[in-house]
């Protein structure tokens, strides 16, 4: 059998490579066309452009992978269905189980390429390319705080409740929270139902500390007419805190902790989290889905495994956008909205292909 699996193999190469590329291209140019406006009216330069493309590409094939392996192996099944080797196989004594076999080991190796994608590359390239889309974004207009989320800076971490005005480098905030963790000495935080930010200088008015000593205790609490940081940090990496395309499963996994126990919701980034391990690993699901749905429409013709694809594409995408969207809002536990497409799915293949067998 190793021979048909090579055939198997080989049959899967070029429809994933060029699906791969096709997708990854059109993924780029609707980025290009989101900020085409701001690239033609602040005249961006080439490179700057380039290295947007060049940055967001490994997040694009991220999502990019299970729709090529979809496309693939849907491809491959009904070319060999449509020539009748299936038949000569099965003929031969092979069970669809075995045929499909070194389809499902590759949509699995391709699912672990995918995660070392998420986990090593996408967050150092997405921050690389969040600093230059800032950069030309900064060229138009000031970026914006952004209301209820908890961003580190230095040796202090802050949440902003809501966010009045932003002129310039200066910004007016409201329900401002700060701890600040020295590595030694004591640690406080300061609430302040007022706070403006004015380019690294933050400035806290009728603001309540406590100070809390190394037990974990508070030994004092003081209300203050005004407390000033200086934090000469640049404007974008202050009003941009860290997405979790940017962060890696262990410091999502960790950032959602540190949510929790400063009793703020974690929800979000729990399913993040989760999502982080589902999304790679739809590779195999869609190679178990593509192979039996393939054979069973393949005498309707070559293009009916490219229509299917998309089908199953969209499909699950839609799914897995609604999962997610009930995980965020809390209708669905985090791992259940984030696993569910892909057990869904996986059980929906598992079933055609015992029926075809």
């Amino acid at each position: 059998m190793k021979l048909i699996d090579r055939m198997l193999l080989s049959e899967l190469l070029v429809p994933f490579l060029a699906g791969t590329l096709a997708v990854v291209l059109m993924l780029i140019g609707n980025m290009l066309f989101f900020y085409a406006e701001v690239l033609f009216s602040k005249g961006v330069p080439v490179l700057a452009v380039a290295q947007m493309i060049i940055y967001h590409t490994p997040f694009l094939l991220v999502l990019t992978l299970p729709v090529a392996t979809a496309l693939s192996v849907s491809l491959a099944v009904n070319r060999l269905a449509r020539d009748s080797e299936i038949v000569v196989l099965r003929n031969a004594g092979a069970s669809l189980w075995r045929i499909f076999l070194p389809l499902l080991v590759a949509g699995m190796v391709i699912s672990v390429v995918n995660f070392w994608l998420e986990e090593s590359v996408v967050p150092l390239a997405e921050r690389q390319f969040r600093r230059v889309r800032d950069r030309i974004l900064l060229m138009q207009t000031a970026p914006l705080f952004r209301s209820n989320v908890v961003f580190k800076v230095s040796e202090y971490a802050f949440y902003i409740g809501m966010v009045e005005s932003v002129r310039g480098n200066r910004a007016e905030l409201r329900d401002v929270q700060v701890w600040e963790m020295p590595v030694s000495g004591y640690a406080r935080t300061i609430l302040a139902p007022r706070a403006v930010y004015d380019d690294g200088i933050w400035r806290f008015y009728d603001a309540h500390v406590h100070i809390y000593g190394k037990d974990g205790f508070a030994v004092d609490a003081r209300t203050t007419g005004e407390i000033t940081i200086n934090l000469r940090v640049a404007l974008e990496e202050l009003l941009s805190p860290p997405t979790p395309e940017e962060t890696n499963a262990a410091d999502l996994r960790r950032q959602a902790q540190e949510l929790e126990k400063a009793g703020l919701p974690a929800t979000r980034l729990w399913v993040g989290y989760y999502f982080k391990y589902s999304i790679p690993f739809a590779c195999a699901v869609f190679a178990l889905c593509s192979a039996p749905l393939a054979l069973t429409f393949a005498r309707a013709g070559s293009f009916m495994g490219v229509l299917l694809a998309i089908i199953l594409v969209f499909l699950f995408w839609n799914t897995l956008l609604l999962a997610r969207l009930l995980g965020n809002q809390g209708f669905l536990p985090a791992a259940i909205a984030a696993w569910a497409p892909n057990a869904l799915f996986a059980a929906g293949g598992l079933f055609i292909l015992w029926r075809s067998e």
